[in-house]
Protein backbone atom coordinates (compact mmCIF):
# COMPACT_ATOMS: atom_id res chain seq x y z
CA UNK A 1 0.00 0.00 0.00
CA UNK A 2 2.99 2.23 0.95
CA UNK A 3 4.29 1.62 -2.46
CA UNK A 4 1.11 2.15 -4.23
CA UNK A 5 0.23 5.62 -2.79
CA UNK A 6 3.55 6.77 -4.00
CA UNK A 7 3.48 5.87 -7.52
CA UNK A 8 -0.11 7.63 -7.46
CA UNK A 9 1.62 10.90 -5.97
CA UNK A 10 4.38 10.44 -8.58
CA UNK A 11 2.05 9.26 -11.89
CA UNK A 12 0.07 12.63 -10.36
CA UNK A 13 1.95 15.36 -12.40
CA UNK A 14 -0.89 16.47 -14.49
CA UNK A 15 -2.31 19.29 -12.65
CA UNK A 16 -2.69 22.04 -14.38
CA UNK A 17 -1.70 25.82 -12.61
CA UNK A 18 -5.72 26.72 -13.46
CA UNK A 19 -7.06 23.38 -11.04
CA UNK A 20 -5.16 24.73 -8.07
CA UNK A 21 -7.47 26.66 -5.80
CA UNK A 22 -6.40 29.57 -3.49
CA UNK A 23 -6.75 29.38 0.22
CA UNK A 24 -7.40 32.42 2.25
CA UNK A 25 -3.35 32.18 3.03
CA UNK A 26 -2.95 32.52 -0.26
CA UNK A 27 -1.70 28.96 -0.08
CA UNK A 28 -2.59 27.31 -3.77
CA UNK A 29 -3.49 23.28 -3.57
CA UNK A 30 -5.64 20.97 -5.56
CA UNK A 31 -6.79 17.59 -3.72
CA UNK A 32 -5.94 14.65 -5.83
CA UNK A 33 -8.11 12.67 -2.86
CA UNK A 34 -10.37 13.44 -0.13
CA UNK A 35 -11.37 11.27 2.91
CA UNK A 36 -13.88 13.20 4.76
CA UNK A 37 -14.26 10.90 7.73
CA UNK A 38 -10.27 11.04 8.13
CA UNK A 39 -8.73 12.16 11.46
CA UNK A 40 -7.42 16.00 11.63
CA UNK A 41 -3.75 16.68 12.35
CA UNK A 42 -3.63 19.29 15.17
CA UNK A 43 0.17 21.40 15.82
CA UNK A 44 2.39 18.97 17.75
CA UNK A 45 1.24 15.92 16.06
CA UNK A 46 3.65 14.17 13.63
CA UNK A 47 2.04 13.17 9.84
CA UNK A 48 3.25 10.19 8.29
CA UNK A 49 3.27 11.03 4.49
CA UNK A 50 4.19 9.73 0.89
CA UNK A 51 5.64 12.38 -0.45
CA UNK A 52 6.64 13.70 -4.00
CA UNK A 53 8.70 17.25 -4.63
CA UNK A 54 8.45 18.31 -8.02
CA UNK A 55 9.84 21.53 -10.22
CA UNK A 56 8.40 23.82 -12.73
CA UNK A 57 9.48 21.11 -15.63
CA UNK A 58 7.83 18.15 -13.62
CA UNK A 59 11.31 16.19 -12.71
CA UNK A 60 11.11 14.58 -9.47
CA UNK A 61 13.83 16.00 -7.06
CA UNK A 62 12.68 14.29 -4.29
CA UNK A 63 10.08 11.48 -3.06
CA UNK A 64 9.58 9.46 0.30
CA UNK A 65 7.24 7.12 1.45
CA UNK A 66 8.56 7.32 5.28
CA UNK A 67 8.86 10.91 5.33
CA UNK A 68 7.60 12.31 8.82
CA UNK A 69 7.15 15.74 10.10
CA UNK A 70 5.82 17.25 13.29
CA UNK A 71 3.27 20.38 12.38
CA UNK A 72 4.10 23.43 13.74
CA UNK A 73 2.41 26.13 13.61
CA UNK A 74 2.57 28.82 10.59
CA UNK A 75 6.23 30.52 9.69
CA UNK A 76 4.47 32.88 6.90
CA UNK A 77 1.06 33.37 5.78
CA UNK A 78 0.14 30.17 3.22
CA UNK A 79 3.71 27.98 4.46
CA UNK A 80 3.39 24.44 4.12
CA UNK A 81 2.36 23.94 7.43
CA UNK A 82 -0.93 26.14 6.68
CA UNK A 83 -1.55 23.59 3.96
CA UNK A 84 -0.34 19.96 6.24
CA UNK A 85 -3.64 21.44 8.59
CA UNK A 86 -5.72 22.00 6.02
CA UNK A 87 -5.60 17.82 5.05
CA UNK A 88 -7.09 14.95 6.57
CA UNK A 89 -5.68 11.43 6.93
CA UNK A 90 -6.43 9.74 4.04
CA UNK A 91 -6.27 12.81 1.86
CA UNK A 92 -4.24 13.15 -0.76
CA UNK A 93 -3.21 16.73 -2.39
CA UNK A 94 -0.50 18.57 -4.79
CA UNK A 95 0.65 22.23 -3.10
CA UNK A 96 2.04 24.61 -5.25
CA UNK A 97 4.64 27.12 -3.44
CA UNK A 98 7.21 29.22 -3.77
CA UNK A 99 10.54 27.28 -3.84
CA UNK A 100 12.87 29.60 -2.31
CA UNK A 101 10.08 30.24 0.47
CA UNK A 102 9.74 26.22 0.85
CA UNK A 103 13.64 25.46 1.25
CA UNK A 104 15.13 28.57 2.46
CA UNK A 105 11.62 29.66 5.31
CA UNK A 106 10.20 26.37 5.88
CA UNK A 107 12.77 23.37 5.57
CA UNK A 108 15.87 25.89 7.01
CA UNK A 109 17.98 24.98 4.13
CA UNK A 110 18.94 26.14 0.92
CA UNK A 111 17.37 26.58 -2.73
CA UNK A 112 18.51 23.54 -4.69
CA UNK A 113 20.31 24.07 -7.66
CA UNK A 114 17.30 22.08 -9.43
CA UNK A 115 15.34 25.70 -9.06
CA UNK A 116 15.72 29.39 -9.68
CA UNK A 117 14.71 32.09 -7.28
CA UNK A 118 10.83 32.93 -8.40
CA UNK A 119 10.26 29.64 -9.34
CA UNK A 120 7.56 27.20 -8.04
CA UNK A 121 8.03 23.75 -6.04
CA UNK A 122 5.32 21.43 -6.81
CA UNK A 123 5.09 19.01 -3.51
CA UNK A 124 2.31 16.28 -3.76
CA UNK A 125 1.59 14.21 -0.85
CA UNK A 126 -0.60 11.67 0.98
CA UNK A 127 -1.38 11.88 4.46
CA UNK A 128 -1.11 8.28 5.53
CA UNK A 129 -1.64 8.69 9.72
CA UNK A 130 -0.47 10.64 12.85
CA UNK A 131 1.90 9.32 15.36
CA UNK A 132 2.99 10.48 18.60
CA UNK A 133 6.31 10.64 19.47
CA UNK A 134 6.25 7.49 21.78
CA UNK A 135 5.17 5.82 18.38
CA UNK A 136 7.36 7.26 16.37
CA UNK A 137 10.16 6.12 17.94
CA UNK A 138 9.10 2.45 18.36
CA UNK A 139 8.09 2.79 14.63
CA UNK A 140 11.76 3.40 13.09
CA UNK A 141 13.28 1.32 15.69
CA UNK A 142 10.99 -2.07 13.71
CA UNK A 143 10.94 -0.50 10.25
CA UNK A 144 14.71 1.21 9.92
CA UNK A 145 17.28 -0.65 12.54
CA UNK A 146 16.74 -4.40 12.50
CA UNK A 147 20.46 -4.56 10.10
CA UNK A 148 22.85 -4.47 7.54
CA UNK A 149 20.35 -6.43 5.30
CA UNK A 150 17.38 -4.45 6.09
CA UNK A 151 19.66 -1.02 5.66
CA UNK A 152 20.80 -1.77 2.43
CA UNK A 153 16.74 -2.70 1.30
CA UNK A 154 16.08 0.76 2.22
CA UNK A 155 19.31 2.37 0.66
CA UNK A 156 18.32 0.83 -2.51
CA UNK A 157 14.86 1.86 -2.41
CA UNK A 158 16.33 5.55 -1.52
CA UNK A 159 18.33 5.68 -4.72
CA UNK A 160 16.09 4.98 -7.13
CA UNK A 161 13.22 6.92 -6.17
CA UNK A 162 15.81 10.06 -5.79
CA UNK A 163 17.04 9.33 -9.04
CA UNK A 164 20.72 8.86 -8.14
CA UNK A 165 22.73 8.29 -11.04
CA UNK A 166 26.51 8.36 -9.35
CA UNK A 167 28.04 5.40 -8.91
CA UNK A 168 29.59 4.83 -4.83
CA UNK A 169 32.89 5.48 -4.07
CA UNK A 170 35.11 2.66 -2.84
CA UNK A 171 34.25 3.36 0.70
CA UNK A 172 29.95 2.91 -0.41
CA UNK A 173 29.71 6.93 -0.03
CA UNK A 174 27.50 8.40 -2.88
CA UNK A 175 28.84 11.52 -3.47
CA UNK A 176 26.65 13.88 -5.47
CA UNK A 177 28.50 17.22 -6.53
CA UNK A 178 25.93 20.07 -7.05
CA UNK A 179 28.24 22.88 -7.52
CA UNK A 180 31.90 22.89 -8.08
CA UNK A 181 34.34 25.06 -6.11
CA UNK A 182 37.38 26.89 -6.93
CA UNK A 183 40.81 27.39 -4.96
CA UNK A 184 42.59 25.41 -2.57
CA UNK A 185 41.26 21.77 -2.40
CA UNK A 186 40.64 19.87 1.10
CA UNK A 187 43.49 17.63 1.99
CA UNK A 188 44.56 15.62 5.25
CA UNK A 189 45.90 18.09 7.97
CA UNK A 190 43.70 20.87 6.36
CA UNK A 191 40.87 23.26 8.30
CA UNK A 192 37.64 23.15 6.87
CA UNK A 193 34.55 25.41 7.24
CA UNK A 194 31.33 24.23 6.44
CA UNK A 195 27.95 24.40 6.60
CA UNK A 196 25.28 21.13 6.68
CA UNK A 197 22.13 19.37 6.89
CA UNK A 198 21.99 15.85 8.35
CA UNK A 199 18.82 13.79 7.96
CA UNK A 200 17.72 10.07 7.77
CA UNK A 201 17.08 8.76 4.85
CA UNK A 202 13.52 8.86 5.94
CA UNK A 203 13.80 12.78 5.87
CA UNK A 204 14.11 13.26 9.70
CA UNK A 205 16.44 16.13 10.02
CA UNK A 206 18.87 15.58 13.04
CA UNK A 207 21.54 17.72 12.82
CA UNK A 208 21.66 21.24 11.10
CA UNK A 209 24.50 24.08 10.99
CA UNK A 210 21.88 26.25 9.36
CA UNK A 211 19.18 25.95 11.43
CA UNK A 212 21.96 27.15 14.31
CA UNK A 213 23.45 29.62 12.09
CA UNK A 214 26.48 28.40 13.48
CA UNK A 215 28.91 26.70 10.66
CA UNK A 216 31.46 23.94 11.83
CA UNK A 217 35.33 23.70 11.63
CA UNK A 218 37.27 20.78 11.50
CA UNK A 219 40.95 19.25 10.08
CA UNK A 220 40.57 16.98 7.85
CA UNK A 221 42.19 13.44 8.67
CA UNK A 222 42.23 13.93 12.72
CA UNK A 223 38.79 11.79 13.04
CA UNK A 224 37.00 14.98 13.80
CA UNK A 225 34.08 13.80 11.72
CA UNK A 226 32.70 10.65 10.80
CA UNK A 227 34.49 8.33 8.16
CA UNK A 228 31.99 9.74 5.37
CA UNK A 229 32.83 12.75 5.49
CA UNK A 230 36.78 11.89 5.38
CA UNK A 231 36.32 10.39 1.98
CA UNK A 232 33.52 12.02 0.69
CA UNK A 233 34.47 15.95 1.19
CA UNK A 234 38.48 15.05 -0.13
CA UNK A 235 39.45 17.31 -2.58
CA UNK A 236 36.53 19.57 -3.11
CA UNK A 237 37.01 23.24 -3.08
CA UNK A 238 35.63 26.39 -1.46
CA UNK A 239 32.12 27.29 -2.71
CA UNK A 240 31.22 23.73 -3.84
CA UNK A 241 27.92 22.20 -2.90
CA UNK A 242 27.32 18.23 -2.53
CA UNK A 243 25.32 15.32 -1.23
CA UNK A 244 26.89 12.78 0.91
CA UNK A 245 24.88 9.55 1.52
CA UNK A 246 26.55 7.70 4.28
CA UNK A 247 25.87 4.12 5.01
CA UNK A 248 26.16 3.60 8.30
CA UNK A 249 29.36 1.48 8.59
CA UNK A 250 30.84 5.20 7.76
CA UNK A 251 28.90 6.69 10.25
CA UNK A 252 28.02 5.49 13.75
CA UNK A 253 27.35 1.43 12.69
CA UNK A 254 25.44 -0.93 14.68
CA UNK A 255 25.35 1.03 17.80
CA UNK A 256 24.08 4.37 16.41
CA UNK A 257 24.75 7.78 18.55
CA UNK A 258 23.16 8.35 21.81
CA UNK A 259 19.44 8.76 20.98
CA UNK A 260 20.09 10.99 17.70
CA UNK A 261 21.18 8.49 15.55
CA UNK A 262 19.74 4.99 15.94
CA UNK A 263 21.82 1.71 15.17
CA UNK A 264 22.48 0.58 10.63
CA UNK A 265 21.34 4.54 10.03
CA UNK A 266 22.32 5.64 6.35
CA UNK A 267 22.41 9.61 6.50
CA UNK A 268 22.48 12.12 3.96
CA UNK A 269 24.11 15.39 4.21
CA UNK A 270 23.83 18.34 2.09
CA UNK A 271 27.60 20.27 2.77
CA UNK A 272 28.63 23.64 1.49
CA UNK A 273 32.79 24.29 1.76
CA UNK A 274 32.70 28.11 2.94
CA UNK A 275 36.54 27.82 3.51
CA UNK A 276 39.79 25.57 3.07
CA UNK A 277 43.00 26.55 5.12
Amino acid sequence: MIVSALFVLLSSCGTKKSEYKKHPSGLKYHFLEMNPEGETPQVGDILVLSLAIRNKEGKVIDANDFYRIQLARPIYKGDFNTGLSMIQVGDSISFLLDAADYYEKSRKGELPSSFERGDPVYINLRLKSLLSVEELEKERMQIYHTGEAQEEILLKDYLERTNVQEAPLSSGVYRIIQKMGKGLPARKGRRLTVHYTGTTIDGHIFDSSLQRNMPLTFTLGRNQVIPGWEVGLAGLKPGAKVRLIIPSKMAYGEKGFKSIILPYSTLVFDIEILKVE
